[in-house]
């Protein structure tokens, strides 16, 4: 399995349509379970839009611990401060997709992550 900053990376460089669920997978458990933050200093404004809604997307479940979801929000309003960000409507488009100016989504993917969405949930 790629690390999850790899497998960020990946996820938030390529359009959505072709995006791997297992790159859905690794970062929203490592987001999840293990706390973490993705960098996002080094991206180009297509892949910061992407790497924002993907933190603004996985941020919202219950299982993120309320210090994750601070420090998740916190580069959240950096990335909307720092990219030129154009809402976009695209008919059976996720809302916050479209907010963050993209004309795909990840909501197949996410609706896959379903038993991996607790608290109690172990990767070991």
């Amino acid at each position: 399995m790629k690390q999850a900053q790899d497998a960020f990376e990946s996820l938030v460089t390529k359009d959505f349509s072709t995006a791997s669920f297992d790159d859905v997978k690794t970062v929203a458990l490592a987001m999840w379970h293990e706390n973490f933050v993705p960098r996002v200093d080094h991206l180009t404004d297509f892949s910061a839009q992407a790497a924002g809604y993907v933190v603004d997307k996985l941020m919202r479940f219950n299982c993120v611990s309320q210090e994750l979801k601070r420090r998740l929000c916190e580069l959240v309003a950096r990335l909307r401060a720092t990219v030129k960000i154009s809402p976009v409507e695209v008919k059976g488009c996720d809302k916050l997709a479209q907010q963050w100016g993209l004309m795909c989504d990840l909501k197949l993917q996410v609706r896959q992550l379903l038993e991996f969405q607790t608290r109690h949930y172990s990767h070991v």
